[in-house]
């Protein structure tokens, strides 16, 4: 009894995890590991040990504009995954911590983790083949028509659309971390299924993984081959939902319907949509244009073979009438594309409210440094510490006119203690440029913003030294910066806007400048 009270105790101590602080989410890149990277020597290495083999042997696997445009699909693919790297960290923190039983990060949550992961994937990879949305993001993976390692490089550049159906598993209070290589890991394990190489192995390991042997089938396009075997790395799945299939005859690999360019990335990747567009053109209400949008591929099919025998069984139309008809398509394609227009950009004005609220509270939130030498201040989210600039005065009190701006810190989070700048951050982020104008002026620049020159000079008004910028000719205080951060990295942000807070000097009128980034 006190054994499984123990236990309910470990268990429970799990959960409850500390938040993450969003500026902290550099250092939680540095403890994932990013295993495709340490992976991509030895995925080289097998597909070109594969390809040698498949040049000297009868059987050949790999075909060269195949291949061409599976390298160009992938190195588009590594691009891609490089941007949404940040964007799908910063989401998958946001969850995290909104949740109430967050996980501590431990390795034995990864189990769990995957086999949750494994699921999503099944039904994501499922819903793919019947809703033509999806399918549009996964067609590509199914183009080419030889099975080797190469196709495992064939994913789609717009395939995180399917990042909702991984929602469930970030839900569940996984550490950030754990959830990633759970992913990376699943990436990795389809890799090897890839290829003709490897036969049948063991009947319980084909029965209950996935294998070359079983993916073979997903990939054929014989009526009994298609929609089967959707599991990634486990086909418990396909038994349950009564969608496995072994391998018999040899599967026939590609599409029903073949794509004639064989090396352009883009048409491999955007094909789909492109006829997806044109049947919508063509639609005859906005029931049909949802159909070609979200039915499955195969409805889709059997809808059109329809109405081409119901064409050829119609009377011939002469050129007027079918003009006629043409023009009044066209017009409720425009209509109905207008009424989609004006539903989104309302829905995203209402959707965008919140946020603005958000961020004009998150910056009058932000503390309000004071000084008698301060010139202006710099701010960004979410640190509510602050660097603040100041007139550098000699030990006797005059002005240095070769450094005539310092910065530093104000830590808020350690008691509101003012720290020296070190010198990578006077370097490449928060220090400034001086150079020496005439009349006793200077022009500053920021290190991280050059663009924008700055002016030192005495006010008209009690002659004390002020910070200015030019705007129309015309002088502005500068009172306040404000960077809008959004992902990114901690050496390399991604900055939204800068948000400028001045005062006119003739008028007094405070006056928001935003530059946009």
């Amino acid at each position: 009894m006190a054994s499984l009270q123990s236990i309910w105790q470990n268990f429970i101590s799990t959960f409850g995890a500390a938040r993450i602080p969003i500026n902290d989410i550099h250092q939680l890149e540095k403890s994932a590991p990013d295993l495709l990277i340490y992976a991509l020597p030895l995925v080289f290495f097998c597909t070109a040990l594969e390809c040698g083999f498949s040049h000297f042997a009868e059987h050949k696997s790999y075909e060269k504009k195949e291949t061409i445009g599976s390298l160009f699909i992938g190195l588009g693919n590594l691009a891609v995954n490089l941007l949404m790297k940040a964007i799908l960290l910063y989401g998958a923190v946001w969850i995290y911590n909104v949740l109430p039983w967050r996980m501590h990060l431990s390795w034995w949550s990864l189990i769990p983790c995957f086999i949750i992961y494994d699921c999503c994937s099944y039904w994501s990879h499922r819903i793919s083949h019947f809703n033509r949305f999806f399918w549009a993001t996964h067609v590509v993976h199914h183009s080419a028509e030889h099975y080797n390692l190469t196709v495992a490089f064939r994913q789609s550049w717009v395939q995180h659309f399917k990042t909702v159906f991984f929602i469930p598993v970030a839900l569940m209070g996984f550490n950030p971390v754990i959830f990633f290589v759970a992913s990376q890991l699943s990436t990795l394990y389809q890799f090897w299924v890839h290829t003709e190489a490897i036969g049948k192995l063991h009947p319980f390991i084909e029965k209950y993984f996935g294998t070359p042997s079983n993916h073979r089938v997903h990939h054929g396009s014989q009526e009994k081959y298609l929609d089967k075997n959707f599991g990634a790395t486990f086909m418990i799945w396909d038994h349950l939902f009564g969608t496995f299939q072994y391998e018999e005859e040899k599967p026939v690999y590609g599409l029903t319907t073949p794509v004639g360019n064989k090396t352009n990335p883009f048409i491999l990747n955007f094909h789909e949509y492109r006829d997806m567009i044109k049947d919508v053109k063509q639609s005859d209400g906005i029931k049909e244009m949802l159909f070609f949008i979200f039915a499955s591929p195969g409805k889709i099919y059997r809808h059109k073979l329809a109405n081409i025998e119901q064409a050829d069984k119609a009377p011939v139309l002469d050129k007027a009438t079918y003009l006629k008809n043409k023009g009044i398509k066209v017009l409720k394609f425009a209509g109905m594309l207008l009424v989609i227009i004006l539903l989104l950009s309302e829905s995203l004005d209402v959707l965008s409210q919140p946020l603005k609220k958000a961020v004009e509270a998150e910056t009058s939130a932000l503390p309000t440094p004071i000084g008698e030498n301060l010139l202006f201040f710099l701010q960004r989210n979410p640190d509510a510490n602050t660097v603040i600039y100041e007139l550098n005065f000699k030990s006797e009190g005059v002005l240095d006119r070769e450094n005539p701006v310092k910065g530093s810190w104000i830590r808020y989070a350690e008691q509101g203690k003012y720290k020296e700048l070190t010198g990578i951050e006077r370097r490449f982020a928060y220090g400034v440029k001086c150079k020496a104008l005439e009349n006793g002026e200077f022009e500053i620049r920021l290190v991280a913003y050059k663009k924008l020159p700055l002016y030192l000079k005495r006010s008209e008004i009690d002659n004390k030294y002020k910070i200015y910028i030019k705007d129309e000719g015309k002088d502005l205080l500068l009172k306040r910066v404000f960077v809008r951060v959004n992902g990114g990295s901690f050496w390399f942000p991604k900055v939204e806007y800068i948000d400028l807070i001045t005062v006119n000097s003739a008028s007094g009128i405070e006056i928001l400048k935003r530059i946009e980034i």
